[in-house]
Parts: C-alpha cells; structure tokens; sequence
C-alpha cells in the first residue's frame, strides 16, 4: 500500500486566510482614489465661484450618465440626451439667479420624459434621474454660493459623510456583528452604522469648530440626521442597483465604482442641507441658515 501523503491543514506561515484576504483586498485602491477625489473635491470647494459649479454641474451629468445605464436606457440615446439638456439648463438657469425657473425646469423635463415616453419603465426611471441628479447640483452649488458660510457648510459636509462612510466601513469589518439591512447591503452592520454615525458627527462638530462655528445642541443633532440619511442614501442606491441586478453604477472610479456609488451618500445629506438652509434661513444663504439657526 502507497504511504498516505501528509495532509495539508496548516496554511503556509505568511498567508492570511482567504477570508481576511478577500476582507482587505480592495482597500488600498479604495483608499488612493478616495484620497484623490478628497484632493479634488476641497481644492473645487476652495476655489468656489466657476470652478466649483463646474466641477459639481460635471458631477451630476455623470450621476445621471449612470443613472440611465442602470435603468437600460444607452447613454447617449434620446432619452438620455434629454436628461443631459434639462440639468444642463437647470444649473444654467440656478447659477444666473433665477431659480425658480431652474426648479420648473427640472420639473418641466422630468414630466416631458414621463409623459412622452411611457410606454416602457426605463424611460419613467430616467425621468426621476433627472431630478435626482439635477437637485443635487442645485443644493451643492447653492450652498457653496452663501458668501459667509458657504466654503464651511460644503467641508463640515464633506467631513460628515466622509466620516461616515469610512468609520462605517472600518467599525463594520472590524467589529462586524447583525447585519444593517442584509437583503440589500450583505455587507453593512449594525455596528458599522452606529460607529459611522458617531465618528461622521464628532468629525464634522470638530470641523465646524475650526470655522468659528459654536457646537450646539441643535447643530449636532442635525448633523447626526444628516449622517442617518446619507447612510440612507447609501442603502437607497444599493437597493436600486439590487432591482437592477448591477454590482456597480459604472467603473469610473478604482475600487469604489461609480459617482453614483461615491457620493449617494453626499447627495442625500447635501440635499436635506439646503433644505434645512431653506427652511430655517433665506433662499439667498442656504449655508446660513444651515449652519447657524
């Protein structure tokens, strides 16, 4: 009888098992391209004015240039080409002063490509990535254009939900434990939430710090609702690229995606941001009455 071969329980000294491998795998292309979007992000934000409304009216034909090809529309077909022409014209119309008319705009299209074109779901989706993306564009730029506050309320976003984000990713593998919601993001914890919504808010709290802006009671509670709805809006997009049986909204960016999977979350908070600006303030300086109500 042939001597039996010696088994192969012990991993080799050096390897990591797979899981760990596959757990940390995608980290340092994670880590690089978040660090350059970071770079470009604040240095638009620095800047303001032209460069900023660019850069961010870019952002939001991209979010609905993934949009489109999430919802099986081509990206440069009819449909799609309509949505392009109304946030263009949107922002146009917002970045010269007039935007109620930018709001009808947006409006208007989103309407037009419901109306004309829905005898199929891909079109009626692609009408609600009009506003999507289009608010999006109106809430940063508007923000940004309050002369006092604006390059504050823009960072101390920044800060939120990039905390968020990344305590949530660390707290989550790190600490892992009951999944957040595990039919439409496998990944996400409990633990990963809780600590993102904790380390998002302090982070920004210390950021607003750094502007002269004093800590309040009220101020850290709307920043917390602001770290829940972009974790929201995070779940949000995964749950929409689950109905459409997609991994990523595009492969734009090195081991995040696409935009839409880089700021779904900057998206909501920014949103609900200008909202609360509207809300609490005068149209005219959003990040005033965000920030100091």
């Amino acid at each position: 009888m042939a001597p039996e071969e010696p088994r192969q329980d012990k991993m080799p000294i050096g390897d990591k098992p797979p899981r760990q491998r596959k757990l940390w795998s995608d980290l340092i292309p994670r880590v690089l391209s978040a660090i350059v979007l970071a770079v470009v992000a604040c240095t638009v934000t620095y800047l303001g004015g032209v460069a900023f409304a660019l850069f961010f009216s870019l952002v939001s034909l991209l979010v609905y240039y993934e949009w489109v090809q999430m919802v099986g529309e081509t990206p440069f077909g009819l449909v799609a080409m309509i949505g392009y022409g109304v946030i263009i014209a949107c922002l146009v119309a917002f970045w010269f002063g007039a935007w109620q008319a930018a709001i009808i705009i947006a409006l208007v299209g989103a309407v037009f490509l419901w109306v004309a074109r829905c005898s199929y779901s891909a079109a009626r989706w692609s009408a609600w990535g009009i506003l999507y993306a289009a608010l999006f564009g109106l809430a940063i730029i508007g923000l940004r254009l309050d002369e006092q506050y604006g390059i504050a309320a823009i960072v101390i976003l920044f800060a939120l939900v990039w905390g968020t984000d990344v305590a949530a990713y660390f707290c989550g593998r790190l600490i892992g434990g009951p999944k957040l919601w595990p039919r439409v993001s496998p990944k996400k914890t409990w633990s990963g939430s809780v600590g993102g919504l904790l380390v998002g808010t302090s982070l920004a709290l210390w950021v607003a710090d750094l502007f002269g802006i004093g800590v309040s009671f009220k101020l850290t509670i709307l920043l917390a609702i602001l770290s829940v709805l972009s974790q929201l809006g995070d779940l949000g997009e995964s749950h929409m690229k689950r109905m459409f049986d997609i991994k990523d909204s595009s492969n734009l960016i090195p081991g995040h995606g696409g935009v839409m999977d880089r700021v779904d979350g900057l998206l909501v908070a920014v949103v609900f941001a200008a909202g609360f600006g509207a809300l609490f303030g005068d149209l005219d300086a959003l990040a005033t009455g965000f920030l100091v109500w």
